[in-house]
């Protein structure tokens, strides 16, 4: 069985509002994915924090393989939840390579559809594209995990399942939507917002010298 590198937590809040759920990244290592091999590269991200999803998506970056047909890529929450496929067996992409960063998210493109245009030693395009299935059916990741305690073990596991070609990436992000942005009290949000600004001083300055009436 492959070791699992060390996971990283929480390394950066994406999106966030006035005490409103954010969207988070968790990020893991990357490495190589062996050629032929079965088992494939399996890496590891660890939540520390409860919270319900309510979004999700799946960032791999530096992602470089040829022959993107070859690649099953899957995430898995452990011991929560079934395996989630995000690609396996592009046809379209037989020939075409993985080069640079790419999403996995239900507001991406249909790669199966992007992949049409791509052959030889070309690159596909990155960017954000949807989950997909055998013979290119969609795959909601929201739906999958919507609702679902974020805690825990996920494993994101990219193999290879032709020989003769291998490939590897950089590191890969998990991003959750649902977070809450301030997961306590902060200090010094008199107004208690979500964010320490010039309406909590103002706030403060207003009532600056007011004694608590007993």
């Amino acid at each position: 069985m492959p070791s699992f590198p060390i996971a990283m937590s929480l390394t950066a809040v994406l999106m966030s509002g006035s005490g409103n759920p954010a969207a988070v990244a968790f990020n893991g290592p990357g490495g190589p994915i062996p050629d032929n091999d079965e088992i494939g590269m399996l890496t590891p991200v660890v939540i520390d924090q409860s919270f319900p999803i309510e979004s999700i998506a799946v960032r791999i970056n530096g992602l470089q393989h040829n022959y993107s047909s070859d690649l099953t890529i899957e995430l898995r929450h452990v011991g929560v939840s079934d395996p989630v496929i995000l690609l396996t067996n592009l046809r379209f992409g037989e020939d075409a390579d993985f080069d640079g960063d790419y999403t996995f998210a239900d507001s991406g493109d249909d790669l199966w559809v992007v992949a049409q245009d791509f052959s030889g030693t070309q690159d596909l395009p990155p960017g954000t594209y949807q989950a997909s299935g055998e013979g290119g059916e969609f795959i909601s990741l929201d739906s999958a995990y919507l609702g679902e305690d974020a805690q825990g073990s996920w494993i994101l596991r990219i193999y290879d399942n032709d020989w003769l070609v291998a490939g590897g990436f950089d590191s890969w992000d998990l991003v959750l939507g649902g977070v809450p942005a301030c997961p306590g009290n902060l200090p010094g949000d008199a107004n208690a917002d979500g964010v320490v600004d010039l309406a909590d001083l103002n706030l403060v300055l207003s009532n600056f010298g007011t004694d608590c009436e007993h």
